[in-house]
């Protein structure tokens, strides 16, 4: 059969990020996206190419400033799905907020509260509301990056919202340690769009055992998103091209998932479908790739011996290659499959680039060709011998503790199984 290209894998990710740029969750931009990767489909000859649409809650950016006292303005971005403020905006003492304690909460009312914890969960998302600050921001995790783009999932934000807005580290930091006030103008308008997924298939001698390859193709607002997620995307073209015309036993399934960076939607609408899944008996997921100085990880939510085969078939081939069930704080793709019971693995490029996800420097400066070559590798040997494996080494099955700890990270998202 054909061998995986990195450069191809490079150039789809790069024609991509050129011909396309920013391709934001339920934008046209993004439905342009998904139209270049359904005629790509068609023209490697996958059969069943179909889009499957799904609505998504979003928002759209008119108006995001902020100034100190003086006049000064401070770069900012309005995060998403926030509520606006008043068109003479909001004023106030900036206070740190470092965690969601009674003692901590105390202090923000009626102030500008920057959240120094990575990341919310909803319970905790509604104990700072609570609290009564007059906004938030969010600083950005790294020194020396500029701002980020971000939303607040629609589920939060059902009942109340805040106006909120990203801001550089630095700029934060220096705000800290000058006059801590801070004047906070955005104009955020919620709508309902359109989004989907791109799914084509080669199609198997076994009717009832399919293989999942897939990787979100939209990016935040604003962002060229190369490394997140041009790349990963650009990995599952490179398989659907060379595996096109292969005859195998169970059915492979490309899918491009749409919406990721608004919460998994398009992983969430495709999972809850017992179509999909009755017969999927594993989804890879590629999210964050093309990143030249970086190193592989694997995150596996499934069975010992799914974890087992990815290690030796990298020792194997020579290929350094973390493997961990832990999720981390972040989430991809795999989640929703492995939340409705279907075995799934993120493969994932690791390194210094990543800081630099969501911020206008995520573009091709960190990309290169030899970073496909691992993951190509890897992911085609793999590919091989499972889509034609007299049995598969391994069974259907979540493990109890990774099912209840997927089962937690989603129901503290305000997310339930349907």
């Amino acid at each position: 059969m054909q061998v995986f290209e990195a450069g191809s894998a490079y150039r789809f990710m790069e024609n991509l990020v050129k011909d396309v740029g920013n391709r934001e969750s339920g934008t046209d931009s993004e439905f342009r996206a998904a139209g270049k990767i359904r005629k790509w489909f068609e023209e490697f000859g996958l059969s069943n190419v179909r889009v499957e649409e799904f609505e998504v809650e979003t928002s759209r950016i008119l108006r995001e400033e902020a100034s100190l006292p003086d006049g000064t303005r401070l770069e900012c971005a309005a995060v998403g799905n926030s509520m606006s403020t008043p068109l003479e905006g909001v004023e106030g003492e900036v206070v740190v907020l470092e965690s969601t304690s009674t003692e901590a909460l105390q202090n923000i009312e009626d102030k500008i509260a920057v959240l120094s914890m990575y990341s919310l969960d909803m319970k905790g998302f509604h104990k700072v509301l609570n609290a009564k600050p007059l906004a938030l921001i969010y600083p950005t995790r790294a020194p020396l990056t500029p701002k980020s783009y971000r939303s607040i999932r629609a589920e939060y934000v059902e009942k109340q919202s805040i106006p909120a807005i990203s801001v550089a580290h630095d700029d934060v930091l220096s705000l800290l340690k000058g006059p801590r006030r801070l004047r906070i103008v955005t104009e955020v308008n919620r709508v309902t769009a359109k989004s989907q997924n791109i799914i084509g298939e080669v199609l198997g001698t076994l009717d009832d055992e399919d293989i999942l390859v897939g990787g979100h193709y939209d990016t935040v607002r604003n962002v060229m998103g190369a490394h997140d997620n041009a790349a990963g995307t650009a990995v599952m073209l490179e398989l659907a091209r060379i595996f096109a015309h292969e005859k195998i036993k169970r059915t492979l399934r490309l899918v491009a998932f749409g919406s990721e960076e608004l919460g998994l939607r398009g992983s969430f609408h495709h999972a809850k479908n017992v179509q999909n899944t009755r017969n999927l008996k594993l989804c890879i997921d590629y999210d964050v790739h093309g990143i030249l100085l970086g190193n592989l990880e694997a995150v596996v939510l499934g069975p010992e011996e799914l974890k087992s085969l990815l290690s030796f078939t990298a020792k194997e081939l020579g290929i350094p290659l973390h493997v961990t069930s832990e999720m981390g704080l972040g989430g991809s793709d795999h989640m929703p499959l492995a939340f409705y019971g279907v075995p799934s693995v993120m493969l994932s490029r690791g390194g210094g680039a990543a800081q630099v996800m969501h911020t206008d420097l995520e573009d091709l400066r960190w990309c290169g060709q030899e970073a496909f070559v691992s993951v190509g590798t890897l992911s085609q040997t793999l590919l091989e011998r499972l889509l034609n494996a007299e049995e598969l080494p391994f069974e259907k099955k979540i493990p109890e503790t990774i099912a209840k700890a997927v089962e937690k990270r989603f129901e503290d998202s305000g997310v339930k199984k349907e």
